[in-house]
């Protein structure tokens, strides 16, 4: 590894540094107060967790589908949608999501929600496809451009809703710095069974 004088890391080590699937600064849009470092960690820890579960199972459905169907190679947004649909934890928690958007068979670009619009550009579908390339690493299946647009609004509504949950738990001790208690708290309050359990995991593992 190249280091400069007085041990700092050089050009070389830097570019080697791995980029995060979530980066913190896409929390900061979702509240008005600071957020710890390690509140940071969490809340990137559990959204890559629930996103993980809805990516495996699309791409359990799509490595399922006949291989001559069109588009058999690309994960669609049918796919996502039935991945939710067929997990009792993930349709509770996003029940109102499935309810709202527009069909996910629908083949045209997703209506913009302003959850996504108030993101970097790009930032979130690059956060999809490093989160992607962790499930897949030899590419043997893709993500459609309109699945792709559909998990980035699923990301950035998920995110909203564990970021104003733990603005309000914060509130509640007076702070005006998002802890990592208070995401573990909201997330705790968003999901149940089996999941709350392991992305409290993965939070406490990151976090550790």
């Amino acid at each position: 590894m190249s280091q400069e004088k007085g041990g700092k890391p050089g050009p070389v080590a830097q570019e080697q540094q791995p980029e995060p699937i979530l980066p913190e600064q896409l929390f900061a849009a979702h509240t008005k107060k600071q957020i710890h470092p390690k509140a940071a960690r969490a809340v990137a820890a559990g959204l890559i967790y629930v996103m993980g579960e809805i990516l495996n199972g699309a791409y359990a459905l799509r490595v399922a589908a006949d291989a001559d169907e069109t588009g058999a190679k690309e994960i669609q947004p049918r796919q996502v949608d039935d991945a939710i649909r067929s997990d009792t934890e993930l349709r509770r928690l996003l029940s109102a999501w499935l309810l709202e958007r527009a069909p996910a068979t629908r083949s045209g670009p997703q209506p913009v929600q302003q959850s996504v619009a108030n993101t970097p550009d790009g930032a979130l579908e690059e956060s999809i496809d490093r989160m992607m390339g962790t499930i897949n690493p030899v590419e043997t299946v893709t993500l459609g451009v309109s699945a792709k647009s559909t998990l980035a609004g699923l990301l950035a509504v998920l995110m909203e809703k564990v970021m104003d949950a733990a603005d309000v738990i914060s509130t509640r001790t007076s702070s005006n710095v998002i802890y990592t208690e208070d995401v573990r708290a909201a997330v705790k309050v968003m999901l149940m069974g089996e999941m709350r359990q392991l992305a409290d995991r993965e939070i406490s593992s990151a976090t550790a």
